[in-house]
């Protein structure tokens, strides 16, 4: 236990001033902690990496980290699922995984969150076939408010479990998560150059012809970039396939100099001085140019991100999205600067998960960023304005400013998820402001 701490987001959006931070060694522990918040009648919030720029995960009481409660515990090849500790890492799973020879089916760009987190708050990666992150769960173990360890699964307490797979950390503690997984494979990675006139009016089908498919796009350009990925097989030990044009080494080297490196360093200029940014755009894009490759698939689904950023993204029903993107297209010329960084457009499956941004639709997204030091809220608010006009749904873990009213008109069964919370913490000591705003109103 410490005292005295500042909690603060990765992109330093919030903070908070703790006095009490627990880590507990066993679930048991994490158990009697829970108790104890709940006799004192005080709140209890659980922190993972902090990569969220929203306040989910901001504590008004008792701060948990799960450092303790790490690792991959079962495997089951013949029923093709892996279980882990909640509060392992997605990078850690991945190599956990692969020593087995297998992979998560799907994942998102970021590996440096929890599995918890990465579940709670309904992160996703890109493909049309393929489900949020947290359809990947096939049974979860969850400390409730009133202590008790509850199995969940399509068979066992159904209605909790649909609930809690995008749950926002708001219904009990996730201590265990099994996945269902896939034998480890490779991708190749195309990555060049198109108009945005053939992309954008398209993307459904491009998406629909594809493994993983999806798009970057500075506003006012009139080019996209896009990124497909095909699943392949695994190659033998030392075999480098024609189509792989970079390796692994010169990739990531690569990554790490222009979109972190030299790309701060824009991103710096273009903070100090907003009337370079245009022009900094054009040599960012400029420097990417097409490429190809190929590799393991955990490393070529995520990236290293190590510039700050603010970020918001908001989903759709993929038919909307042209129009969406039209719309931005044509207003954003009428905005006082430039975004930093290029908006990025992906896609995946429906499913039917309460709080899930897919839920019943097959879902296209839209991800807004910007450098952590320039100013954004002019138009981020600017741009979430035209997203609500097309009942766009906000990436729970990202900024918006949506509460409990706006968000139940876009989500059917926002009524439903939350007499559930109130069911299982009546006491409400897993919220905290920003939970009580977007699902109580308060």
């Amino acid at each position: 236990m410490s005292t005295e701490h500042t909690w603060t987001t990765w992109g330093k959006q919030h903070a908070a001033e703790v006095s009490q931070i627990l880590t507990p060694r066993s679930v048991a522990e994490l158990q009697r902690i829970v108790a104890d918040a709940r006799e004192r009648k005080s709140r209890i919030k659980v922190i993972g990496y902090s990569r969220s720029s929203s306040a989910i995960a901001q504590p008004s009481g008792t701060l948990v980290r799960l450092d303790f409660l790490t690792g991959i515990t079962r495997v089951n090849r013949e029923a093709g699922t892996a279980t882990f500790l909640a509060g392992t890492s997605v990078r850690d799973a991945n190599k956990a995984l692969m020593h087995y020879g297998l992979a998560f089916e799907n994942l998102g760009r970021l590996d440096e969150q929890s599995l918890a987190g990465a579940v709670a708050t309904g992160t996703h990666g890109t493909g049309i076939s393929y489900g949020i992150i947290a359809t990947q769960v096939a049974a979860l173990r969850m400390v409730t408010a009133n202590g008790e360890l509850l199995h969940c699964s399509a068979d066992e307490n159904p209605e909790i479990f649909r609930a809690a797979l995008v749950g926002l950390g708001s219904l009990g503690i996730i201590v265990e998560l099994t996945f269902n997984v896939v034998p480890l494979f490779r991708l190749h990675a195309a990555e060049r150059g198109h108009d945005y006139n053939k992309i954008v009016p398209a993307f459904e089908e491009r998406s629909r012809g594809a493994d993983h498919y999806e798009f970057s796009w500075f506003p006012g350009a009139s080019d996209v970039r896009t990124r497909r990925l095909t699943r392949l097989p695994l190659m033998p030990d030392g075999y480098e396939p024609h189509y792989a044009q970079l390796s692994r080494a010169r990739r990531h080297g690569g990554d790490l100099l222009l979109n972190n490196g030299v790309h701060e360093g824009m991103l710096m200029l273009g903070a100090k001085a907003p009337s370079t940014q245009k022009a900094l755009n054009v040599i960012a894009n400029w420097g990417k140019g097409n490429r190809r490759y190929a590799d393991l698939a955990p490393q070529v689904f995520t990236v290293r991100r190590r510039v700050r950023q603010n970020n918001m993204e908001y989903a759709f029903d993929i038919a909307h999205l042209p129009a969406v993107l039209d719309e931005l297209r044509e207003k954003l010329g009428d905005m006082r600067g430039e975004l930093a960084y290029p908006l990025v457009v992906r896609t995946s499956a429906g499913d039917d998960l309460p709080l899930s941004p897919a839920n019943g639709r097959t879902t296209g997204y839209i991800s807004v960023r910007e450098y952590w030091r320039a100013p954004y809220l002019e138009e981020f608010t600017f741009i979430e304005e035209i997203f609500k006009d097309y009942g766009g749904r906000p990436h729970w873990g990202q900024l918006h400013t949506q509460d409990a009213t706006s968000l139940s008109a876009v989500y059917p069964d926002f009524e439903a998820f939350v007499r559930l919370r109130d069911h299982l913490d009546p006491q409400g000591i897993f919220l905290n402001d920003y939970l009580e705003k977007v699902l109580l109103g308060q």
